[in-house]
């Protein structure tokens, strides 16, 4: 780990120990996912209790730093990387580049580190606020994000000061060079709702639809038959006994068909009306697309590092000249995920005893593919389908609906597929594919895939503009949402 500090000899002069603060210097409380927060009537001034000691797990002795605005602007001030951020600022009209952010976060917790202190979410809230004080124009929740209750459950606290914690305590633990108790989880009773009652007509015809509607014309009677079980459809899927995807496809064969997609396109526009009116003329949904993937382009290119992005970059570059729309907004499809980056563990809940290893930690190429993946033939479309099916068995994890480009080469795709639940939806138009994919996950209640989490809520939220209670912002959708705010 690098030592930020070797070059401040006289730093120790402005971290003094302070008293734990008290009722008498404190003006309220706040409460973030059941922790105590100290909130001191003058911000810039304000100390918070940040526990040291000589070893994690061998002394109780701590002691505390006063941590202020001052506080934060000598560690700037006196380290390489803290001068680099003020620069990146300044370049930036106040605000700071994705690399500049990364390189605050992590001189920060490396300082934290350094004095032994405990990572909690009281440093971290407290220290978010100390960072949009120095550079205003940043969003708190970018380094910072409280947990919260999401009805029987709890989400984790999230941003960048969290991530970059929790990533150099695993490690430092992975060397045995600290050790800590971890909280126990309570056991959660759910509750559960009275069966729900349809009427007699609309029973018979999830029967008809179930039977005699897989070899009845696709035509307006069996989509208004369809339409008309709506509600009793909603309440298999977003119910209290709501049921997993195989369950749902079993109750309702016909979204197996061919035009299967149709059907939950249906169930989408009377779910979601407001988005559907923003997008009544396709061309309106091109139009759209074309500029937010234009200006996420424009604003996220500097952040590739990845090879393999920098020369789907060419490529975008050179189609754009030739005029290529459609190659354009393949390649825009394929550098998305590398633009809206996904890090994530996934827990292993498998029952195979013979995986031992605990987490899944997905590769940017992994999160790639988890979003869409490119095939020359249909031989290989089945060899990549099985060698996902077993990579995602061996941790337990589910396959959530993706895009899936055959051809030779980007250049040459002559079908795109959306693949969910083992059915296979084919389409001409790579823009039809993702449009219907995104239906897929609201109209069936699918859970975003982990690896590609942030790439789904950035089109959920920018391209149709849908928030709901279940969204779980993180600092890299916060920092996009930000920048376009700002243009």
């Amino acid at each position: 780990m690098e030592n930020y500090m070797q070059f401040v000899p006289s730093l120790s002069s402005t971290l003094n120990a302070v008293l734990v603060p008290t009722d008498s210097n404190t003006s309220e409380i706040d409460e973030f996912s059941n922790k105590t927060y100290s909130t001191l009537t003058n911000p810039s001034t304000s100390t918070i209790a940040l526990p040291s000691s000589t070893s994690y797990s061998h002394t109780k002795e701590r002691r505390t730093i006063e941590w202020s605005t001052e506080t934060l602007l000598d560690l700037l001030h006196t380290t390489n990387d803290g001068r680099c951020i003020f620069a990146d600022a300044r370049l930036n009209n106040g605000n700071l580049s994705d690399e500049a952010q990364n390189s605050l976060t992590k001189l920060i917790i490396n300082h934290l580190f350094q004095e032994q202190n405990r990572g909690s979410d009281i440093y971290f809230h407290k220290i978010a606020d100390l960072i949009v004080e120095i550079f205003p124009k940043e969003i708190k929740s970018i380094y910072f994000i409280p947990a919260r209750h999401e009805g029987t459950s709890q989400t984790h606290s999230k941003g960048k000061l969290v991530e970059r914690w929790k990533n150099v305590a695993r490690k430092l633990r992975s060397l045995g060079a600290i050790d800590y108790e971890r909280g126990k989880k309570e056991n959660i009773n759910i509750p559960t709702s009275s069966h729900q009652s349809f009427s007699e007509e609309v029973e018979c015809t999830k029967l008809w639809l179930k039977n005699d509607g897989l070899s009845a014309p696709f035509d307006d009677i069996l989509i208004n038959k369809w339409i008309l079980t709506y509600e009793i459809r909603k309440a298999d899927v977003f119910g209290p006994c709501s049921r997993n995807l195989s369950s749902v496809f079993e109750l309702w064969p016909l979204i197996c068909s061919p035009k299967g997609y149709l059907l939950v396109a249906e169930d989408f526009k009377i779910g979601y009306p407001d988005t559907i009116q923003l997008f009544e003329d396709w061309n309106v949904f091109i139009k759209t697309w074309s500029d937010f993937t234009k200006l996420l382009v424009t604003l996220r290119r500097g952040s590739i590092k990845d090879k393999h992005a920098r020369s789907l970059l060419m490529q975008l570059d050179a189609s754009d000249v030739n005029g290529n729309f459609m190659i354009s907004e393949i390649i825009k499809l394929l550098l998305l995920p590398y633009l809206i980056p996904t890090k994530t563990q996934i827990k292993n809940s498998s029952a195979n005893t013979s995986n031992k290893t605990k987490f899944w930690k997905p590769s940017l190429e992994e999160s790639a593919a988890a979003f869409i993946c490119h095939v020359t033939n249909l031989i290989e479309l089945n060899e990549e389908i099985l060698k996902r099916r077993k990579k995602y068995s061996q941790f337990g994890a589910t396959i959530q609906p993706y895009l899936i480009l055959v051809g030779n080469d980007i250049y040459s795709i002559n079908t795109c597929y959306v693949r969910v639940n083992e059915q296979l939806w084919a389409f001409e138009c790579p823009l039809k594919a993702l449009d219907a994919c995104f239906k897929i996950y609201f109209a069936l209640n699918c859970a975003y895939s982990k690896e590609c989490y942030e790439t789904w809520m950035i089109i959920q939220l920018l391209v149709h503009k849908i928030k709901t209670p279940f969204d779980k912002p993180t600092a890299i959708i916060n920092t996009i949402l930000n920048k376009f705010s700002n243009v």
